[in-house]
């Protein structure tokens, strides 16, 4: 499954002792999943959690994924303009939350943007390391639009009178993430870490009196260093950046991130962006978003939004960084 950025929170280390949380692992859309479940007493029998996860990790690829030809929104993308597609609810719940986030940011973040994504080489075809001509990028930039897709939640059905393309590449993950959430929960777990690329959802503690702890990754391509740990306390993560994921071409670098609005990728100077929220999806969506608009309309957004931001910047050959108010009181909670 493509995905516009890499993900940069990792997990802190722990000492291994009989208290280490049980894990499961394995593989999905193009990444691995972790799931670290504490207090043994609730965790005696996996197995069938472990196949209900496997079972709905299946699922969601088969929805939202861009490399199967086979998948929802990939026979979307190829039917009619005009008449109704009918969409399981999940895909449904994906679509209604990345409108209202189109919306919110004003259109730097799109769920139609998958043509613009291609065209630059960051889809399923690999990239040319060549930027496209300036002509066909704004006829590529004219099948982009959010605001012609229709969407009826109780159906639930998405229709479009000229025709788009769905890309869940900033939400599907943290969909993901979200819905084996909810799975352990419904299984009777209460404290536990689901991770998938990256992507983090806490629930409950590590152990008495211990909360998880997640790690922002430094933005180097160099070595891999932590800016901050912190604890993570019935919250969400999630890191949109662009220092491993590029091209460059006669001496100019291009960025997977692209901006929906004007076709081309982001030139600022963030270099990651990281959001705490309620769900993943929420944390996955608005760090790209808010990646797209760059330092100053996007930490204003971050805080007309209330959202707890951390944007990593370089300006001058100088790191910085900017949290946001949201942010710092999260972390005043949490320690």
């Amino acid at each position: 499954m493509r995905y516009l950025f890499l993900l940069l929170i990792v997990l802190t280390s722990s000492c291994r002792d009989e208290s280490v949380p049980l894990e499961l692992t394995g593989k999905t859309m193009g990444t691995t999943y972790r799931i670290l479940i504490a207090s043994s007493k609730e965790s005696r029998n996996l197995s069938e959690t472990h196949a209900q996860i496997e079972s709905k990790l299946i699922q969601i690829n088969a929805l939202m994924s861009t490399y199967d030809s086979e998948s929802e929104i990939s026979r979307f993308n190829r039917a009619k303009p005009g008449d109704p597609f009918n969409l399981h609810s999940d895909t449904a719940d994906v679509l209604a939350f990345s409108l209202a986030l189109a919306d919110k940011t004003g259109g730097a973040f799109d769920p139609t943007i998958g043509p613009l994504v291609e065209l630059w080489g960051f889809g399923p075809t690999k990239t040319t390391g060549r930027a496209p001509a300036d002509d066909r990028i704004q006829r590529v930039k004219q099948q982009i639009g959010y605001q012609s897709l229709q969407l009826d939640t109780d159906a639930p059905a998405v229709k479009t009178p000229i025709g788009r393309q769905l890309d869940f590449s900033a939400t599907a993950k943290g969909f993901a993430v979200d819905a084996l959430a909810a799975i352990l929960t419904q299984q009777g777990h209460s404290n536990f870490l689901v991770e998938i690329g990256g992507e983090l959802l806490g629930a409950g503690e590590k152990r008495p009196g211990q909360p998880w702890r997640v790690a922002i990754e430094m933005p180097s391509t160099a070595a891999r260093e932590i800016y901050r740990a912190f604890p993570l306390t019935d919250s969400a993560i999630a890191t949109s950046g662009d220092y491993r994921n590029y091209f460059e071409s006669n001496g100019q670098r291009f960025s997977h991130t692209i901006d929906p609005r004007t076709g081309y990728p982001i030139k600022h100077a963030t270099t990651s962006v990281t959001v705490v929220a309620p769900t993943t999806m929420e944390a996955d969506g608005w760090a790209t978003a808010l990646n797209v608009l760059g330092p100053v309309a996007g930490m204003q957004l971050a805080a007309d939004q209330n959202l707890a931001v951390v944007m990593l910047i370089f300006e001058q050959n100088e790191l910085k960084a900017l949290e946001s108010a949201a942010f710092k009181d999260y972390l005043a909670q949490s320690l």
